[in-house]
């Protein structure tokens, strides 16, 4: 007989009862020859950490799947919702002005407007995550309704909720109140930076139309400030409150001093 792993003819070979291939005496034993039946050979501890480990890798695999799935949802999401903010930007000035409007003019005005609603959200998203708080963003479908609905030119009103980040955990007021906090702070730190750039690009850069962009942006960024910290409901306010009153205070009324500035 020949050996299954060197191919030595053996006059009297072994016999692997795990696998019943024959072997020399160099690779008789199952560790030896990678015997495929070599875990029915473990002791009864090794079989069980063996199990133990399956399991694990299993479990872990399981989560990682789920993880990258959770992220590729979240992103799709994100995505669809910025889509859908852009529609509404592009409304409030008309869509026959896209034609006689400069390229330029008009991405900077909407990759302005969507990262003000972008950035509000991933204020959101990242304070709750700096707390250990698993936190994501979701669309909601009545909200990207109306968020749709919105993106026709002649409404006179406008809404703009396509979706929130959502916290996946129960957690602390204080990890509450911080979280919904960052999300209009971060708008009027926005809204004040515009504001700013508004006043000073006319003359330096010699663009009215530029200076004319920074200035309903930054609008829209004390706006969306001010509306979300109203104390009803789902919105910021009222956690804010529930938290802090006075830093509630201190925001409204930036966001107040904003929206008359760049009124």
């Amino acid at each position: 007989m020949k050996c299954a792993v060197c191919g030595k003819d053996e006059l009297l070979p072994f016999k692997c009862k795990y696998c019943g291939e024959f072997f020399c005496a160099e690779h008789r034993l199952p560790e030896k020859h990678n015997c495929p039946g070599i875990f029915a050979a473990s002791s009864p501890y090794e079989k069980e950490m063996k199990e133990i480990k399956a399991k694990i890798r299993t479990e872990e695999e399981l989560i990682k799947t789920a993880s990258r799935k959770r992220t590729i949802r979240e992103a799709t999401h994100i995505v669809l919702s910025v889509l859908l903010v852009s529609l509404v930007g592009l409304s409030l000035i008309g869509y026959d002005v896209l034609f006689r409007i400069n390229l330029y003019i008009i991405i900077v005005y909407i990759t302005g407007f969507a990262l003000s609603y972008l950035m509000h959200e991933l204020a959101h998203r990242i304070v709750a995550r700096r707390n250990n708080v698993r936190a994501y963003f979701k669309l909601d479908p009545v909200g990207s309704m109306l968020t749709l609905v919105s993106a026709i030119p002649m409404l006179p009103i406008k809404f703009i909720s396509p979706g929130a980040v959502v916290l996946a955990a129960p957690t602390t007021l204080k990890v509450i109140g911080s979280t919904a906090f960052w999300g209009p702070a971060t708008n009027i730190i926005i809204s004040t930076v515009l504001y700013i750039l508004s006043i000073i690009s006319a003359p330096v850069l010699l663009s009215p139309w530029l200076s004319s962009i920074l200035l309903i942006l930054s609008k829209f960024n004390a706006f969306i400030a001010f509306f979300n910290l109203l104390p009803f409901g789902p919105l910021d306010g009222l956690k804010i409150i529930r938290w802090s009153l006075p830093r509630w205070a201190v925001a409204i009324a930036l966001s107040i001093v904003l929206l008359i500035l760049t009124w």
